[in-house]
């Protein structure tokens, strides 16, 4: 499964346990939007979109990207922020992007995304060295 390929890659979700395919569904079935890209037929990658936080945080989303490893794409992404602006979110904040997830920081500040932190080793990594950890925020969606 792509979600546990992530997991155990060990650099971009801050999880660390592999999750069961019930356990998956159960996650995925509760989220605002659930969005999946084919290509051939064959699924390469999701996202699932929800609120960052609740009650008064609740208007600004967050979303977790799921890709093939062999897709680098930025698709994903920028279909997140549309979601997110027709569901009437006001933002996108993603909190715990890993330095060293280079590709997804570069993504991210392609379409618009801007930096607003900085914990300093604040994503421990799957070899158990330490990375900084970026929080980045998208207000486009107003």
């Amino acid at each position: 499964m792509m979600w546990n390929d992530i997991i155990e890659d060990g650099v971009a979700f801050p999880g660390t346990d592999v999750l069961s395919k019930e356990i998956i569904n159960q996650m995925i079935s509760q989220q605002d939007a659930v969005n999946c890209m084919y290509v051939d037929k064959t699924l390469v990658g999701y996202y699932i979109l929800h609120p960052n936080n609740i009650g008064r945080c609740s208007h600004v989303a967050n979303a977790s990207y799921v890709l093939d490893k062999t897709m680098r794409e930025k698709h994903l992404v920028e279909h997140s922020t549309k979601t997110a602006k027709e569901s009437d979110f006001r933002g996108m904040q993603f909190n715990a992007i890993a330095e060293s997830n280079k590709s997804a920081l570069h993504t991210y500040k392609s379409l618009g995304f801007k930096e607003v932190g900085m914990i300093p080793q604040g994503v421990r990594l799957k070899d158990g060295s330490y990375s900084n950890m970026y929080i980045v925020l998208y207000l486009s969606l107003l």
